[in-house]
């Protein structure tokens, strides 16, 4: 199938690699032309296990809307949607587009999108970029996806074409599996981001496991429903699974970027506030990385 994946970060470029070796025909949609024309050049050189695979594909810098495809995978960070919505609005409105964020505030985008097909997806992956066109997967996961309108049979093609490194599962409920990976970003991306420490060290120092643990169950009082399907066992375990790994909000930080901490933090304080909740834990923890980010003159 023809593919446009909207964003070269980690993710984009894991996942345009990903499907290219699956034998869909790949777009690469950069933010700057110099990307664009090395992954023309070069194509994407994907780092796993100790080897190294290279996926030719084609990539341009702007959304051409002359281009065909037959979905569109939108992996640019939530802040950066905002700027892309007219190019979104004016694709066909036959043509599926699946959104890769963190947090939920891109909901009110899909749901307001003309599109027949729509969907929410989270990724469980561990990526990293090297340079322009090359990326490290240095954890296997699982891309889940779930329809905000729509069905998902509109994009069966993901499903006939699978593989061990690159599973995919599809979801009924697009809320609930965005409100579970956002608890768990809110946790873990947090910490790691304010103490610059990787995911592991969550569990193995016992003040920062205290905090975890205490920050858990402030969040959970806001996203109480999933207290069943999402115990603090699962956030330990997911620390461990993921020990080696830097979560997106620690890296961010560490290349003085601009993090995600309004989608992810800023998103369960509000839905704290509406729910007259306190949650002095993360208020702190926001404002923190807040204050690390004007240090760095990225937020004024």
């Amino acid at each position: 199938m023809k593919i446009t994946v909207i964003g070269a970060g980690a993710i984009g470029l894991l996942f345009a690699a990903k499907l290219t070796q699956l034998g869909h025909n790949v777009h690469l949609i950069t933010r700057q032309k110099d990307q664009s024309d090395d992954l023309k050049a070069n194509g994407i050189a994907l780092h796993a296990d100790q080897n190294t695979n290279w996926s030719d594909v084609t990539a341009s810098s702007y959304i051409e809307r002359e281009k065909e495809s037959d979905c569109y995978i939108v992996t640019v960070k939530q802040y950066q949607l905002s700027l892309l919505y007219p190019s979104l609005s004016s694709l066909p409105v036959t043509v599926p587009i699946i959104f890769i964020q963190n947090g939920m505030s891109h909901l009110k985008m899909a749901e307001n999108l003309p599109h027949h097909h729509v969907f929410v997806s989270t990724v469980e992956h561990g990526a990293e970029r090297l340079s322009k066109n090359a990326v490290l997967h240095n954890g296997v996961g699982k891309w889940k996806i779930a329809a905000v309108k729509g069905k998902s049979e509109a994009i069966s093609f993901f499903a006939e074409k699978r593989a061990d490194s690159f599973p995919i599962e599809f979801h009924d409920d697009y809320y609930a599996l965005l409100a579970e990976k956002l608890v768990k970003n809110t946790l873990i991306n947090s910490l790691t981001a304010l103490f610059d420490v990787k995911n592991g060290e969550l569990i193995t120092n016992p003040h920062l496991h205290k905090l975890l643990h205490s920050l858990y169950d402030e969040v959970m009082q806001v996203f109480f429903d999933l207290r069943d399907s999402l115990s603090f066992d699962v956030i330990e375990s997911l620390c461990k699974s993921t020990a080696a790994n830097s979560s997106s909000m620690r890296t961010d930080v560490s290349l003085n970027r601009p993090t995600e901490v309004e989608a992810i933090i800023g998103y369960t304080l509000e839905k704290g506030r509406k729910m007259k909740i306190k949650l002095p834990l993360l208020n702190f923890i926001y404002d923190s990385i807040l204050a690390i980010e004007y240090r760095e003159g990225i937020r004024h």
